[in-house]
């Protein structure tokens, strides 16, 4: 037996819209390196859409998390590394188990947050990578569907139906023979339904559907949750990009300083304008991801060498900046 429910599928990853601002704000904190304040054309507002362009030094990374509720760990960690010059935009889901060091402790990503906070998070990612994380933000289940829907919902692309089976008792007549006469008899027996759960298409999808999609339990291993998530942050970013405008950005870069766990400070909203501008204007499908392999130690995935290597060299790092970036 075959149930169709009607489309309910909206959510393939994380950070999203979230990207976007999460971007901007990172490039304030650097402001003084994008527009410096001597030369031609020095100065926050003299530097117009036509006339700026990003040096090639600036590479930006950020720590995305999510959680179900304020309070808690965060069930899921998401890097997200930014080129402007190059116009690249690359995440990377991380599993949870991840073994990293902090203060002379070793532990999993959800340990040291769960111990140390999103700070020691973000060192031990740095301390692993060789790399700067300039912020972080964690999303809870209400701060993550606010912010989606204030983006106005997101469309996603769903590859196949996900379908969930379910085998319940039920009770079935049968005609049996006894002593040469026939009778009717009630039995339980074990029936299998399937339901959809996600249907496959491109969906328009809120916030909740899009939280009910990251945080489902496929039941197909871990790579396959990881590309869900950085599927769902490349998709939103190449298919919604463009559609955002300055008014948009700047409330939804107020609605992560209020309603998230971040380091971000709101300092000057024309940075955000400055970098995005530049990117909206030279690119098409600017975003992709990556999920880095490696083996499992003790309970911990152990980054591999190899997949470090691989890693840096996406999000734009050259061999001589892998121990000194930031």
């Amino acid at each position: 037996m075959r149930v169709r429910r009607k489309s309910n599928w909206y959510i393939y990853l994380i950070a999203l819209v979230v990207s976007f601002v999460v971007l901007g704000l990172f490039v304030q904190s650097i402001w003084g390196s994008i527009f410096p304040e001597d030369g031609e054309g020095a100065g926050k507002y003299s530097i117009s859409r036509s006339d700026y362009r990003p040096s090639a030094d600036i590479n930006i990374t950020s720590l995305i998390m999510l959680s179900d509720m304020k309070a808690a760990t965060p069930m899921y960690y998401m890097l997200m590394n930014y080129q402007p010059r190059n116009e690249i935009i690359v995440f990377v889901p991380l599993r949870e188990n991840m073994r990293v060091n902090y203060g002379g402790n070793t532990g999993s990503l959800y340990e040291m947050y769960d111990n140390y906070g999103a700070k020691a998070v973000a060192e031990g990612i740095e301390d692993l990578l060789g790399i700067k994380c300039e912020h972080y933000i964690k999303f809870d289940r209400l701060s993550f569907i606010d912010f989606i829907d204030m983006g106005g919902a997101v469309y996603v692309n769903i590859p196949s139906d996900v379908v969930e089976k379910k085998t319940v008792p039920v009770l079935k007549k049968e005609i049996i023979e006894v002593d040469g006469e026939e009778q009717e008899v009630t039995r339980q027996v074990p029936e299998t339904t399937e339901t959809v759960i996600f249907e496959e298409g491109t969906i328009y999808m809120s916030g909740e559907k899009l939280y009910d999609y990251l945080t489902y339990d496929f039941k197909r291993g871990t790579d396959y949750t990881l590309a869900v998530q950085g599927s769902a942050a490349m998709n939103m970013i190449n298919r919604n990009f463009r559609g955002m405008s300055s008014t948009q950005m700047q409330g939804l870069a107020e609605a992560i300083i209020k309603t998230t766990e971040t380091d971000i400070v709101f300092d000057d909203y024309t940075a955000i304008q400055a970098v995005f501008n530049y990117t909206l204007e030279n690119s098409i499908n600017p975003c992709e991801y990556y999920i880095p392999y490696g083996e499992t130690d003790g309970g911990y995935f152990v980054l591999s060498d190899g997949a470090r290597s691989t890693l840096l060299d996406r999000m734009g790092i050259k061999i001589s900046e892998k121990r000194t970036q930031g």
